[in-house]
């Protein structure tokens, strides 16, 4: 009997979660902005979340970090102790030759077993460049489909590839969503996640126009589009088979981004500096005016023993960082 289970951070689900969702809970994948370029489908480019510093430029981030080469994604993939990377945009198969490097560069570094998913909302696409991901190493695609007739892109699909949909909990739009839902099983449709809906810099107005407004306790949920996922899960448990994610921002916010910053402080964090429980770092530092004034405190690190590797001068910045307990 299928019925709506609960996981963390808000989430809720019917079946079983997608590889590439699971990976993400827990902090597992790095995100590869690959381009802010897209074809601007009038569908989801009212509530399109994607930065200023993004949007409409071809641009590639990993993570928070601006990408100039090849080296900069293999070293934030390490550092994040990434298990799988999410290629997203903008649209990532405008720039097809750059995402098949990308997905042969991941899988030369760190092995088949890196999971592989990429995001995308074209509306045609050429059953050959599926192809050609699949033959790479792409290990899963998630179409973003606003319409019944955009699911017909998803006769398109390489049989090797896990297939899943996306598409937001659009407030007052349940009965439309259903229809949605039910056109996903005229094809091979592996998962479906269903996605709160967000303000941003760039959509708010859009949003406003439309009359949605902030959730309460928020800072970007709109209000009414969780009410809306957990509709649709009661009415899917009995009239479809899908496996169903509902996917909050509390999710992405509260635990997918921590345990991402968490992998990534483990890795990075110096011998003083000690790690929060939202993978910041916390650590202790003194600044200085004029740089003769560090060896006097240098010789009170002497005077206690201090260790070396609870030191280090920083000068760019002229200042010493240590941890909290020592600086104190």
């Amino acid at each position: 009997m299928r019925r709506i289970s609960k996981s963390m951070g808000g989430s809720m689900f019917i079946g079983e979660l997608s590889k590439g969702c699971q990976l993400c809970m827990r902090g597992g994948k790095l995100v590869l902005f690959v381009t802010g370029l897209c074809t601007n489908p009038i569908g989801c480019s009212w509530y399109c979340p994607i930065s200023f510093e993004r949007k409409g430029r071809d641009v590639i981030y990993a993570n928070e970090r601006l990408v100039r080469s090849d080296k900069d994604i293999i070293n934030e993939a390490a550092l994040s102790g990434a298990e799988g990377t999410g290629i997203t945009g903008g649209e990532p198969l405008l720039v097809l030759d750059r995402t098949i490097h990308y997905i042969e560069l991941l899988k030369d570094n760190f092995g088949e077993a890196h999971h592989i998913h990429l995001y995308t909302g074209k509306r045609r696409i050429n059953k050959k460049s599926i192809e050609k991901l699949a033959r790479v190493g792409l290990d899963e695609i998630r179409f973003h489909i606003s319409t019944e007739k955009e699911s017909e892109v998803l006769a398109s699909v390489d049989d090797s590839l896990s297939v899943g949909v996306e598409i937001p909990a659009i407030p007052g739009n349940l009965e439309p969503l259903k229809r949605l839902i039910k056109s996903f099983e005229k094809h091979r449709v592996d998962f479906l996640n269903i996605n709160e809906l967000e303000f941003t810099e760039t959509n708010a107005d859009e949003l406003k126009k439309r009359g949605y407004r902030l959730k309460r306790n928020t800072v970007a949920a709109v209000e009414g589009s969780e009410s809306t996922a957990k509709k649709l899960l009661e009415w899917a448990v009995d009239n479809t088979e899908l496996n169903i994610h509902y996917c909050p921002l509390s999710l992405k916010d509260e635990v997918q981004l921590k345990n991402r910053l968490l992998r990534r402080a483990k890795n990075i964090a110096k011998p003083y500096e000690q790690i929060t429980r939202e993978g910041l770092l916390l650590k202790g530092v003194i600044t200085f005016e004029d740089a003769g004034r560090v060896n006097q405190l240098y010789s009170i690190f002497r005077k206690y023993k201090v260790s070396g590797e609870l030191i280090y001068f920083n000068p760019k910045k002229l200042r010493v960082e240590t941890s909290v307990r020592i600086a104190k």
